[in-house]
Order: C-alpha cells, then structure tokens, then sequence
C-alpha cells in the first residue's frame, strides 16, 4: 500500500520500489504509465485515504482499518459488561475506548490503542 501511493502521485517510479521479502508484486509494467496506472488502481482498490506509511501503527500490529454498520438502534456491552445503548455510530467510539481501542476520527475506518 505504501508503495502503490507513492508510484501514483508520481514521488517515485516503479522501477524505484525495492524488494521486500513477502511482497509478491511487479511493480514495472509495459510503460511508466501503465505502471503508474496500475498503481491509482491499487490505491482506488485500498480505499486509501492517507498516504500509507511504510512503519505504522498497522505493522506494528496496533492498529486496524474496519468499517462498522448495522449497529444504531442496537445494544452493546462495554469493557464493565454494562449496557450501552448505540443512538449513531460514534457512540462506538466511547465504547471501543473501554476496551482499549480509540477511534481517529479523521480517518474514517482506523481504530488503534492509541488513536493514531
């Protein structure tokens, strides 16, 4: 993800991604458009919002990007195992707290143990 950023906004070229161990993905298409095409693509697939940082709070397994639906008008138990009545989706945000989890706001689907 970090990397599909950078070659679509142009910051580096395909051919300027180095190897990572584990990371199966060619890079260098027919043309430097194309690779670059490719890489908006991967971008758009992400959803990304923010640029990905190559050491996040995500690779160091403390964060996660979910979205959460379906869940107004519902009940959910807190980290107290009291009841907490869900009127709109940032009433999640108290609750994830109970547990440890803070929501970023700015960035709609990331919770991490810190908020960022």
């Amino acid at each position: 993800m970090h990397y599909s950023s950078k070659v679509s906004t142009g910051k580096i070229t395909a051919d300027q991604v180095p190897a990572m161990e584990g990371v199966n993905i060619d890079w260098v298409h027919d043309s430097a458009d194309e690779s670059k095409k490719a890489a908006t693509a991967m971008v758009k697939g992400y959803g990304i919002v923010f640029p990905p940082a190559l050491i996040s709070r995500h690779t160091e397994r403390a964060a996660v990007d979910m979205t959460i639906g379906g869940m107004v008008g519902k009940k959910i138990k807190d980290a107290s195992d009291k009841d907490v009545d869900i009127k709109k989706l940032s009433d999640l945000h108290a609750v994830g707290a109970t547990y440890g989890v803070e929501k970023l706001v700015s960035d709609p689907p990331h919770w991490s143990d810190d908020g960022h």
